[in-house]
């Protein structure tokens, strides 16, 4: 198997901690563009985000961190809020719900680029969205946990033929704009494991922050008490 195979799959093993499920910071989807192609069908979008979960499952990794923390997500700000806003709040953050951003994402997708769904949806199924996700939920897990994950068994888990695919959404050209709706192309540009987590760190909040203000706004939450008198987030 190509060096560079195994050394991006392990390296989705450190990509993702805690930090990344805190919200912080702006959303980037795709926007509308005509193609003059027909649309794809709602049943064949609604599989390309469900695959889109399955490769970043952000939603299961904040029902994880809630359940570890029965203060998240205001955990840094004691004293901050009611307990009725934060069960409202942790109420509002399912995984469903923190999901529906990526769905958004994939309707996005398929709005700009409908001749591109299908290549897409085909590199997902042959093994790159499976094998993302079990490295980010083995990465997750090492994060809540402390306990360091064998990433040797984590990689032997995998067939060659998820490697492969893993490998060619990572690397393939014609899948750039791909990795840009789920938003994983800043983890596929490689750098140092400090820089790589932080990567994916902007990853979690890219997903978070939509779903982490509407909830503040359901739960009468005001951002504005998350910041301390300079304006800075504490």
């Amino acid at each position: 198997m190509p060096n560079q195979v195994v050394g991006g799959a392990r390296g989705f093993l450190t990509r993702l901690g805690l930090a990344a499920i805190v919200a912080g910071a702006g959303l980037a989807g795709c926007a509308p563009m005509g193609t003059g192609m027909a649309a794809p069908s709602t049943a064949r979008v609604d599989r390309l985000a469900a695959l889109f979960v399955q490769a970043v499952p952000v939603g299961w990794m904040v029902d994880r961190v809630a359940a570890r923390d029965t203060q998240w997500p205001f955990q840094k700000y004691p004293g901050r809020y009611t307990p009725t806003q934060l069960a409202c709040t942790r109420g509002e953050l399912t995984a469903d719900k923190v999901s529906a951003t990526q769905h958004a994402d994939a309707r996005a997708f398929a709005r700009r680029y409908p001749d591109r769904v299908e290549e897409s949806i085909q590199v997902l199924e042959s093994g790159a969205a499976e094998a993302m996700g079990l490295l980010m939920r083995a990465g997750m897990g090492e994060a809540i946990s402390g306990r360091k994950v064998d990433a040797g068994s984590v990689m032997r888990s995998l067939s060659a033929g998820q490697l492969r695919a893993f490998n060619e959404l990572g690397e393939g050209t014609q899948h750039t704009e791909l990795r840009q709706a789920m938003r994983i192309d800043e983890l596929a540009s490689g750098g140092s494991r400090a820089q790589t987590h932080q990567r994916g760190v902007r990853l979690g909040q890219s997903l978070l922050v939509g779903p982490m203000l509407s909830a503040m706004e359901r739960c009468q939450v005001s951002p504005g008490t998350l910041f301390d008198k300079a304006g800075t987030l504490t």
